[in-house]
């Protein structure tokens, strides 16, 4: 029996060894992305019978569960809908990527499947953003060359930890500068903050950007199977080419022979941010579906 908790950063090292059995390329089964949007999304969790589960709160979808990490599905899709049926609610799944739709689809028939343009993550060849090579990315690759000519005294390294409290101070001067009053840009800059002070707990590959010796960007990612995901990236737009020189340095320095994929997540339908992310050619926008069942009690003993 599924017995919920809510979902606190000390259980990361706990949880963590579940995210290696994820099946899908899509940001939301990482850990980073997971414990980020953890208190803005009211995640809790459960692990039984060898396989994690998580529920949450997603705006305007109530209670809903992600797809478990570990064991089978029709356990998984049982023990939901046992769950629900004994909660008297209905069940909702989000999100489900779509080489997963099929298999959800034929446990519950009676469901309807309802897809998100605006979540669809960004998926890149590691390639094509390490070099901007050829003639669909000559855009970025001008970006580059102008900071490389603009910026001669730059460097691009892993942070270390005494990097953490320049990195803060920088990030406090970008919250201040692009606020956009938003909740979820809040809970990003706080939840950066957090990675930070606790560099070692959440374990993310980070870069920093610098010129002169000063920051001018960082990002935060992690690896998860053959992908590269890009969690957190923030830089000086007043230095020209910032972006895509920290695009391309992050790519370098994490996303090795055997990684040849980097995930940037989704543009949350923000069409300055949709025009950036298509600007830089992905190879697959990956779909994400809510699926949601009406009578959970139908699929208890199945």
């Amino acid at each position: 029996m599924l017995d919920f908790h809510p979902l606190r950063l000390e259980d990361l090292p706990r949880l963590r060894p579940f995210f290696g059995y994820s099946r899908s390329r899509i940001c939301d089964t990482t850990p980073g992305t997971v414990f980020i949007w953890r208190d803005i999304y009211k995640t809790e969790w459960a692990v039984y019978d060898g396989s994690l589960y998580f529920k949450v709160d997603y705006p305007g979808l109530g209670p809903t569960f992600t797809l478990p990490l570990g064991g089978g599905r029709l356990e998984h899709f049982k023990q939901i809908a046992g769950y629900c049926c004994r909660r008297n609610m209905p069940i909702a799944f989000y999100p489900v990527p779509k080489d997963e739709l099929e298999r959800l689809q034929e446990f519950f028939p009676a469901s309807t499947a309802v897809g998100e343009r605006d979540n669809f993550d960004y998926l890149y060849r590691a390639e094509d953003l390490k070099y901007f090579r050829g003639k669909k990315l000559s855009g970025q690759r001008n970006h580059v060359n102008k900071f490389l000519k603009t910026y001669g005294n730059w460097a691009f390294r892993p942070i270390v930890q005494e990097d953490i409290p320049e990195i803060k101070s920088f990030l406090d001067h970008y919250a201040a500068r692009w606020d956009k009053g938003a909740a979820t840009f809040h809970e990003d800059i706080a939840k950066t903050h957090e990675i930070l002070d606790h560099y070692q707990t959440y374990d993310l590959l980070g870069g920093v950007l610098l010129v002169e010796g000063r920051i001018v960007g960082f990002s935060l990612g992690e690896i998860i199977g053959d992908t590269l995901f890009t969690h957190i990236e923030k830089a000086d737009r007043d230095y020209e080419g910032c972006y895509q020189m920290l695009v391309a340095q992050f790519a370098q320095q994490f996303a090795g022979d055997d990684i040849p994929f980097i995930n940037r997540e989704d543009d949350t339908g923000d069409l300055g941010l949709r025009t950036s992310k298509l600007s830089y050619h992905p190879i697959s926008l990956l779909e994400k579906y809510t699926v949601t069942v009406d009578e959970p009690c139908d699929y208890c003993q199945l």
